[in-house]
């Protein structure tokens, strides 16, 4: 009987733990005036987030390499206009990177104004969701927007000899979001290079016939001039064979 007056005991007061927590909760969402979740919307909105592809020099410790500069493509994700009034949660995931999350806030802002978060071994497409946090007031813990972001790979195809002349080619960008194998980037290229081949030569071929449509088009303009001058050439050339006749007579 004791036991079971225990149990009871113990259930009533995590119940009652758990009512208060949520009381709890509840009032200090209430207490985030409509003014301040405004205000904190409105700043909130400022923040943006980017990225920026980079080369930065590595330091090897290969023999071969000793005394040459080695360069690493990098990019550097960046956050701007970020107040003291949150906090930033980043959490991030993609193929084969298992889901985490890190967080920020307005100690990191670099001298260039935006918190830096950068991105090595780039062989791999990232979605970072940039969680902006409020850290001011009876407002803070609420969760004011989510920014999301995906960061692109370095295409190694754009560095290949195929890619030479078509840089503006999609599977030619040094940073792209899409996976594709050899066999078929060669393809697609060889695909693009014939359609441009193509529309150049229509684009020959609309030049010869427009010389040709602009000359009618002119002849047509003007008829009754190129009338008047074939007429004049015909009296001319008229009076000329007559004079002749007339010489030789």
């Amino acid at each position: 009987m004791m036991e079971k007056n225990k149990f009871l005991l113990l259930t009533i007061m995590l119940v009652s733990f758990l009512f208060v927590g949520i009381v709890a909760a509840k009032e200090a969402d209430d207490a985030c005036s409509s003014a301040d979740l405004s205000m904190l919307n409105k700043e909130a909105a400022n923040i943006k987030v980017t990225y920026v592809p980079v080369r930065i020099p590595v330091k090897t410790d290969d023999p071969e390499t000793e005394g040459k500069e080695t360069m690493e493509n990098v990019l550097d994700m960046k956050v701007f206009n970020m107040t003291d009034k949150f906090i930033l949660r980043f959490t991030y995931s993609g193929d084969r990177i298992k889901e985490d999350s890190f967080y920020r806030n307005i100690t990191h802002v670099g001298k260039d104004g935006a918190i830096t978060i950068r991105q090595h071994g780039i062989g791999r497409v990232i979605n970072y969701a940039v969680t902006v946090i409020s850290s001011y007031g009876t407002c803070s813990g609420r969760e004011i927007r989510t920014i999301r972001i995906t960061l692109p790979k370095f295409n190694y195809y754009s560095t290949l000899a195929a890619c030479k002349g078509i840089q503006d080619y999609y599977l030619c960008q040094p940073y792209i979001t899409s996976d594709i194998d050899t066999a078929t980037f060669y393809d697609k290229v060889e695909q693009y290079k014939a359609k441009l081949l193509d529309n150049s030569n229509i684009e020959v071929e609309e030049d010869n016939n427009s010389v040709v449509s602009e000359a009618l088009t002119g002849i047509k303009k003007n008829k009754y001039l190129v009338v008047g001058i074939i007429v004049a050439i015909g009296v001319i050339t008229t009076i000329v064979i007559l004079k002749r006749k007339k010489s030789e007579a």
